[in-house]
């Protein structure tokens, strides 16, 4: 049991030992830095380091009692405390990123490849990586959704959150094809303002061409694939490839615009 509870702090931001010595003062209670010591098998000088560490994360309090300094582990809810100071933390140095990456970008040089650049991005968080990329788009973004599968997987906030930085920070243009579902529908209708001029959406009859979704732009075309478990995102750099890939794109709008009518969202 101790095990586990000492994997998910480390899974947290803890460290091992930092683990282990704040499960140690939930059983002891109130101790001096030497009982504590030598419960967790560490000398006094280590003890006291990693005791001083948990309680700037908020979850160790001490006192001095008799010129004695006691140390105690805070309700367990600190650490839920811990988690959401982090997060809004993540949150902004994110959002300031965000705004950082064509000063990065500026830094690279001009490469003259031969060859396309594809990089690959393993499980969920890679493929948001892979989704965030596609906000450098320099002018209208181009897409093959496969909206059925991020509803179904539970990544519908990541989408409207991805909508919001893309409208409202980045005002990047997106035109997209996706499957004409009652789901699919509902989610615009729910999520999307109708006098946006940023977002076109195409509704089409659902097939094959949504199993996996297709980002074009810049000089990049992304392919993500959203299995559960077994997520992934491809990024192909090359402007020939990408070129031809907006060209099929816009003949494809054209043909099932033509077919199908078209909806602004």
């Amino acid at each position: 049991m101790k095990s586990n509870l000492e994997d998910q702090l480390c899974q947290i931001g803890f460290t091992e030992s930092e683990s282990r010595l704040y499960i140690e003062l939930l059983s002891l209670g109130p101790q001096a830095v030497s009982v504590i010591a030598k419960r967790a098998l560490l000398n006094r000088t280590t003890a006291y380091s990693i005791l001083k560490s948990l309680e700037f994360k908020g979850v160790v309090s001490s006192y001095v009692n008799e010129n004695m300094r006691y140390f105690l582990a805070n309700d367990p809810n600190s650490l839920v405390g811990f988690v959401d100071r982090k997060c809004r933390t993540f949150d902004y140095h994110r959002s300031n990123l965000l705004n950082l990456i064509p000063e990065f970008r500026g830094l690279t040089g001009n490469f003259s490849l031969s060859k396309p650049v594809v990089v690959y991005h393993e499980g969920i968080e890679g493929v948001k990586n892979v989704m965030y990329d596609a906000l450098s788009a320099k002018d209208t973004f181009r897409a093959y959704v496969c909206l059925d599968k991020w509803l179904k997987f539970g990544h519908k906030n990541f989408l409207i959150e991805f909508k919001n930085i893309r409208i409202y920070d980045k005002k990047v243009p997106l035109k997209t094809i996706v499957a004409d579902t009652p789901e699919i529908r509902e989610f615009f209708k729910e999520n999307y303002d109708e006098e946006c001029e940023l977002t076109n959406v195409l509704y089409v009859p659902p097939s094959g061409m949504f199993e996996n979704e297709m980002n074009i732009y810049n000089d990049k075309v992304s392919i993500i694939h959203l299995d559960k478990g077994v997520e992934y995102g491809v990024v192909i750099q090359d402007s020939q490839i990408t070129e031809m890939h907006r060209s099929m794109f816009d003949i494809m709008w054209q043909k099932f615009e033509n077919e199908y009518g078209k909806k602004k969202t």
